[in-house]
Order: structure tokens, then C-alpha cells, then sequence
């Protein structure tokens, strides 16, 4: 099988008909209808067949249609990856992270990049888990950085590479009337104001549920903001009681702040690097991922 013959052969998958197709590929119909049938003579199999809404492909088509995207896919990342290297054309890594992942954390990882590689262009996208999966889908992103934690399920099509573990807590900055308690309990949280990184409209819910499972009025005020900088300005200046991972507030502010293991309040989170399954990767994209993916586990396993 040769390239040309799959060029052909994808030519009438897409058209679904052999006028146009021979057309796109600048043949005429009765040279390409003799290379498709030398082409299911030389594989054994039926790739087409004939209906009334135009030719369509077989079960055994369908699966070399797919071959077919995959090879071609792989030529366009040989050709883009020579034309970096000899400097005719420049990269680009568009990469999600969730707002939750520190500033700092992003500039280490931008610094790193200028030092170390040239000819690559980055785009950053801070969004919530929820919103960055269906764009990693749709090939608007190529990474995600996300949390699990809304992930309902697993997408079909979107691979996980998990980089660190993480466990939230209760936190309280110095100036927080609880900054100094040994162990505060449901009650003692229920009487102060809360500030939550999250816009989702079930989170003050979810907050009203857990106190109420302990027969506790839930705290009359929640401030919700996709604002980390804000969030954890009222929670470090002690204004309000959060829930947030010990790893990731140390890693974003030199406050001091106090965490509380409370079991009921309590949630494992796994963040990963999401990709999808068959994304063709340039040997460019893989060394600045790796290098993104090396930062972070070094920054929250450490």
C-alpha cells in the first residue's frame, strides 16, 4: 500500500462520491475507481459500497479510514517538526491549567522554557477542570492541567497522566479568630463567614449539606469568586474559613496560615495532565510537556 493509494482512498471517504473525489485529487474518475479497486484486490477486503446516498465505507473502510487520519497525521508532525528545526516555522503549546494552580508555579515553568528552548510560542488558559476537558476534545487546547475532583467520569477520548495527589483542608489565615484553636469543630466553622475559589452554584449546597448532616445551621454568608488571589486574600487576612490544599497555598503565598484535617470536610484530589488519545505529539510538544509535568511533581511531591 502506498501513500498515493491512501491519499485516493481518503479522497472518497470524505467525498463520498468518485466524481468529486477524482476531482480533489486531480485524477479522473476512471483512474481513481481502478486505484480503489487495486487497492481492496491488494488488501482482500471491501472498503466501499455504493447506496443511495453516495458511497460509503465499510466496516473494513472504516478502519482504514482511521489508519489513514493517523499516518497523515504523522507526515504533518514529521514536515512541522523539520520546519522548526531548520527555523522556517515557529510552534505553538497551548496549555489549560485550573485557576488553582499558582502564578508562581507558571512562571518558573515560562522561565525554564525561555532558557532552555527557541521557536516556541506558549498559550495559557486558567479555567475550571469542567470547561478545559471538552476543550483538550475539540483540539483548541493540546494540554490540561485539571483536578478530578468534578470529573464525574472519564472521557472517552482524553488521556490522564496523574502528576501529584492532594488533600484538602480547612484553612484559616493569622488573623482568624480560629487561627489559634487546637481543633475546631463543625460548630465552631459554622459561625464564621467562608470564601470558596469556585463559581459552581452547587458549592454553597454542598456546604449546607455537610452541616446539616451534623444538625448544624450552615454559615449564613459565602463569598464564592474564580478569583484565587481574592479568595485567599480574605481567608489570609482572616476574614473568611476556606477549604484548600495545604500544598498548593504554600506553593502561591508566603502568609502564614493554619489547616485543620476536618474529616467531614475532608476531599482527596487527584491533578493530572490531560491530552488527547490520539494526538499526534511533535517531539517539540513532548520535551515542553515533560518539562511542565517534571516542574509540578517536583513543586508538590517534594
Amino acid at each position: 500500500m502506498e501513500l498515493r493509494q491512501l491519499r485516493y482512498f481518503v479522497a472518497l471517504a470524505d467525498e463520498k462520491n468518485f466524481y468529486r473525489a477524482a476531482g480533489a485529487v486531480g485524477l479522473t474518475q476512471s483512474a481513481l475507481t481502478q486505484s480503489i479497486a487495486k487497492l481492496e484486490r491488494d488488501l482482500g477486503v471491501t472498503l466501499f459500497v455504493r447506496s443511495k446516498t453516495g458511497t460509503v465505507l465499510t466496516d473494513h473502510g472504516q478502519r482504514l479510514y482511521e489508519h489513514a487520519q493517523a499516518i497523515s497525521a504523522q507526515v504533518q508532525a514529521a514536515r512541522t517538526e523539520l520546519l522548526v528545526r531548520s527555523g522556517r516555522q515557529r510552534t505553538e503549546l497551548s496549555l489549560g491549567v485550573v485557576p488553582s494552580l499558582p502564578d508562581s508555579v507558571l512562571m518558573r515553568l515560562l522561565g525554564q522554557i525561555r532558557e532552555r528552548y527557541q521557536g516556541h510560542s506558549i498559550k495559557l488558559v486558567k479555567d475550571w477542570s469542567t470547561n478545559l476537558i471538552p476543550l483538550v476534545e475539540r483540539g483548541i487546547i493540546d494540554f490540561a492541567f485539571i483536578s478530578d475532583h468534578f470529573m464525574a467520569a472519564p472521557v472517552p477520548e482524553v488521556r490522564r497522566e496523574p502528576l501529584f495527589n492532594d488533600q484538602v483542608h480547612v484553612v484559616v489565615g493569622e488573623g482568624h479568630p480560629l487561627y489559634s484553636a487546637a481543633s475546631p469543630s463543625l460548630g465552631d466553622l459554622a459561625k464564621y463567614e467562608w470564601a470558596a475559589v469556585s463559581v459552581d452554584p452547587e458549592w454553597p449546597e454542598f456546604l449546607a449539606r455537610i452541616f446539616a448532616a451534623a444538625d448544624l445551621s450552615p454559615p449564613e454568608r459565602v463569598i464564592q469568586t474564580n478569583s484565587v488571589t481574592l479568595a485567599m486574600e480574605l481567608i489570609g487576612g482572616g476574614t473568611a474559613v476556606g477549604l484548600a490544599s495545604p500544598k498548593l497555598v504554600c506553593a502561591a503565598s508566603t502568609r502564614a496560615y493554619r489547616f485543620f484535617d476536618v474529616p467531614e470536610l475532608r476531599q482527596q484530589r487527584v491533578f493530572s495532565l490531560c491530552y488527547r488519545s490520539r494526538m499526534v505529539m511533535l517531539p517539540s510538544q513532548r520535551r515542553l510537556i515533560d518539562l511542565f509535568a517534571e516542574l509540578v511533581r517536583t513543586e508538590f511531591n517534594g
